[in-house]
Parts: structure tokens; C-alpha cells; sequence
């Protein structure tokens, strides 16, 4: 009998959550055609439905970002926090709303004072991460370092890295730790080389070494596979940049040349590209004709 009730139970469970997901994927589907005020009485509707508080914040949550993003700003999606009455649920809703803010005072004042320690560890990640990233804006060097290296060891994915690598620029730009610096760009490269915090963190680690006069060592970090696109372009233009520094202008040109080839570079990135080689060259850019230009009337 014992058995059969378990079975009963998991069961229910499964639909219910299946429903759940079902009703999500609803929700954003509405969201995916432009309707945001559906989209996000919708998830509001999920979440006062959901006897489960971690649904309750993915569906609240969810609100409050599409409020944030598409439809009523920071001061709407605030509000939509307030349906989680059970905390730190509210209270991380609302560090996720604040990962879009400017008001970096506002975080500080609501967060300075809290642990989040005791909180489950997806929404302390996040938490950690908002924090850190307000004190960063304000130059407060110690709390920025705490907090990344907190939400480094709370986060998962994506998240966990782009975490390391701002903990690394923390101590690069507010706490002249270079030798810290370098470890985390490094570790970040290491074990997410291929996503964007990974390429990210090999850039900043390429300037830091450049800014060193470590020449050689900035060619090695490039080495390899640049992942195409936008990516493989801004990493070969560095090349050229880091032997322009060294003073080999062939090297540098044929890097820069290479670059403008590939398929998928950013306008800005073909004209920084085309400037590199004019300068290395010696070529003198024109200025635009302003002669060319159609005289008013006429």
C-alpha cells in the first residue's frame, strides 16, 4: 500500500510539473510575439498559483524581467517582486531586476547589511553577483572582490565565469593586483575557453600582458582556435596589435589582413583593421571631401 501511495504521489507530481513547464513555455511564447502585458500578467498568474516557491520565483521572476526589459521599467518590475511574500524569494527577485540598474547606491543601501550565505545557492549567486557588481560601479575594490569571488563559488555555467573574470578585472582596476589579475583571466580561459566569459577574459588577459611589455606571452595566449565570427576577427586584429608593439610591422599587417577576411567581422572592427594597416604603411588617411558635398540650392 505504502508503495502504491509513493507511486500516487510521484505521479501527481510529474503532471503538476509538467503543467508548470507547459504553462512557462506558454507565458514566453507570448512574450516571443511582443505581447509583454500578457506575457506578464501570465507568469504573475503561474506564480500566486504555485504552492512550490522555487516555481513561485521562476514564473514571479520571469515577470519581473519582462517588466524590467520590454514593458515599465525598473519601478514596475519592483513592484511585481512584492507577490513573493516568502523571503530571500522577494529579495532576489529583486537583485534580479537590479542587474539592469544605474542606481548602484540603491543596491548597496538595500543589500550591504545581508548574508546571503543562508540563501539556496541559485539565488545567492545572484544575489552576490548584483552586489559585487554595484560596489565595482562605485570603486569600492573589497567589496567587489568578496562578492565575485562569492558568486564564483555559488554559480553554475555561464554565470559562474563571467564572475571569475570580473573578479579578475577587480583586482586589476580597483585593487593594482596584477599577479591576482592575471591567475583569474587565466583560470577563465582554462575551464571556459570557448564561451563568451572564456574570450572575454582572454582579451582583458592579452591587454594585461601588453601593458607588461610580455610580448611573447600575449602571442601564446592567442594561439589556437578563435572560434570564428566576430570572435576569431577581434582575436587576429590583436595579433596584429601585439606585433605592431613589438615593432614587426609584417607580422602585424598580415595579421590585420587576415582578420579583414573573416567572414562575420563587425563594421567597427574592419575599420579599426583598415586604420592599423593605412598607419603601418605609412599611408596618410584622406580626410572626407567636404568639396564633394551639395551646396544648398544648388
Amino acid at each position: 500500500m505504502k508503495t502504491i501511495l509513493a507511486c500516487l504521489i510521484c505521479a501527481s507530481c510529474g503532471a503538476l510539473y509538467a503543467d508548470f513547464e507547459a504553462d512557462m513555455l506558454a507565458a514566453a511564447q507570448l512574450q516571443n510575439e511582443n505581447k509583454y502585458d500578457e506575457a506578464i500578467a501570465a507568469w504573475i498568474n503561474i506564480g500566486n498559483s504555485c504552492a512550490d516557491p522555487d516555481q513561485q520565483f521562476d514564473a514571479i521572476r520571469k515577470a519581473a524581467e519582462c517588466a524590467r526589459l520590454n514593458k515599465g521599467g525598473e519601478a514596475r518590475a519592483l513592484e511585481i517582486c512584492a507577490n513573493l511574500k516568502t523571503e530571500p524569494y522577494g529579495q532576489a527577485c529583486r537583485a534580479v531586476v537590479y542587474q539592469w540598474t544605474a542606481a548602484h547606491s540603491n543596491v548597496i543601501a538595500e543589500f550591504e547589511g545581508i548574508d546571503f550565505a543562508g540563501w539556496p545557492e541559485e539565488l545567492a549567486s545572484v544575489a552576490y553577483r548584483v552586489r559585487a557588481q554595484a560596489y565595482y560601479s562605485l570603486k569600492n575594490g573589497r567589496g567587489a572582490a568578496h562578492d565575485y569571488l562569492k558568486a564564483f563559488q555559488c554559480s553554475r555555467h555561464f554565470d559562474k565565469w563571467t564572475s571569475l573574470r570580473m573578479l579578475g578585472n577587480t583586482y586589476l582596476n580597483l585593487l593594482g593586483d596584477e599577479i591576482t589579475a592575471e591567475a583569474c583571466f587565466r583560470k577563465c580561459v582554462a575551464d571556459c575557453g570557448g564561451g563568451h566569459p572564456g574570450l572575454s577574459a582572454k582579451v582583458d588577459l592579452v591587454n594585461l600582458l601588453m601593458a607588461q611589455k610580455r610580448y611573447a606571452d600575449a602571442l601564446k595566449c592567442l594561439v589556437g582556435d578563435k572560434h570564428g565570427g566576430s570572435w576569431e576577427a577581434n582575436l587576429t586584429a590583436m595579433e596584429g596589435k601585439v606585433y605592431a608593439a613589438m615593432g614587426k610591422k609584417a607580422e602585424a599587417i598580415s595579421a590585420y589582413e587576415k582578420a579583414l577576411k573573416v567572414h562575420g567581422i563587425q563594421a567597427n572592427k574592419q575599420k579599426e583593421c583598415e586604420k592599423a594597416i593605412a598607419e603601418l604603411r605609412g599611408i596618410a588617411l584622406q580626410p572626407p571631401d567636404e568639396s564633394a558635398k551639395k551646396q544648398p540650392g544648388k
